[in-house]
């Protein structure tokens, strides 16, 4: 046998000892796993129930005459799951950032602080208000007109992202 040629029997390369991948089979596979593994957590009773056990509703924000503002993002959430969850992120489409806030009453003056993320109890309803928790939205990108309306997307923990129509009102 030539030094520079390679018999291959089976799977495996005799004069090297390794095993040889043909077409890239294994990552095929890894993927195909992957993938059934992914539908079946979306298909799960569990993972269905915690998407439509919770409700927003009554999401407002104040009307605004200026540009590159902060305002506070308010709305009520019903959790009918027996599962705690919360808000992880919120992303709205006329304000550049959004931070979670919960204020604080301590010493002093009451103060906002951010927050990683804001519980929603289980088989409870949490309202969001500017002296509790609430999210802001900061940097806005244009006017905010009484009456109009737009969507934000409200990702959760456990029941993932809910788009949420919002309200411009003069009055929160």
């Amino acid at each position: 046998m030539d030094d520079n040629r390679y018999e291959l029997r089976g799977r495996t390369d005799i004069d090297r000892g390794r095993r040889i991948v043909r077409g890239g089979g294994g990552l095929r596979l890894f993927a195909m796993r992957l993938l059934i593994v992914g539908l079946g957590l979306t298909l799960m009773p569990g993972f269905a129930a915690a998407s439509d056990a919770l409700k927003v509703t009554n999401a407002r924000v104040s009307a605004s005459d200026q540009i590159g503002i902060d305002l506070p993002l308010l709305l009520t959430i019903k959790n009918d799951a027996a599962e705690a969850d919360a808000i992880l992120r919120v992303r709205c489409p006329f304000a550049n950032f959004s931070e979670k806030h919960t204020v604080d009453r301590g010493e002093g003056a009451p103060a906002m602080r951010a927050i990683k993320s804001i519980p929603i109890p289980e088989n409870g309803t949490l309202e969001l208000r500017q002296d509790g928790y609430h999210v802001m939205l900061l940097q806005t990108r244009h006017k905010l007109v009484d009456g109009e309306t737009f969507t934000c997307a409200v990702v959760f923990q456990k029941a993932g992202t809910k788009e949420t129509e919002v309200q411009v009102s003069r009055t929160p």
